[in-house]
């Protein structure tokens, strides 16, 4: 059938154009994509489940992170993230291109390279100290 004009808020054009970017969709194919979703979760769903998922929703707008990657709330946003992810860490390395640390539990940290998916540890030039 023929499709059928709509009127939609900038805000979500804004959200639709930058997800269907990422996603290789247009912005009509990002909100028919959103629109499947919550077709599917109102089957499988109860009204009142729906309400709490809502409810505990806090995501904000892609738009309004994006925004804030280069500020400090961007950066604090992060930094708590990737400590709440679990060990090994990886960070590149400041000094040396192409090399990365490694930060075990127990704090320790490694430096070395990427090799076929594994982390090969640089070769140690003094006691400690992985370079």
């Amino acid at each position: 059938g023929m499709g059928q004009p709509v009127k939609l808020s900038d805000a979500l054009v804004m959200e639709a154009r930058i997800a269907g970017e990422a996603m290789q969709r247009s912005i009509a194919g990002q909100v028919e994509f959103w629109a499947s979703l919550g077709m599917t979760m109102e089957r499988l769903m109860s009204g009142a489940e729906l309400d709490r998922t809502r409810a505990k929703s806090t995501a904000r707008s892609l738009s309004e992170s994006i925004e804030s990657i280069n500020k400090p709330l961007g950066r604090a946003r992060l930094a708590a993230y990737l400590d709440s992810r679990p060990y090994p860490r990886f960070a590149a390395d400041l000094v040396e291109a192409r090399v990365m640390i490694r930060e075990d539990a127990d704090g320790s940290r490694t430096r070395g390279r990427f090799s076929e998916g594994k982390f090969v540890p640089l070769a140690q030039t003094s006691a400690g100290d992985s370079r």
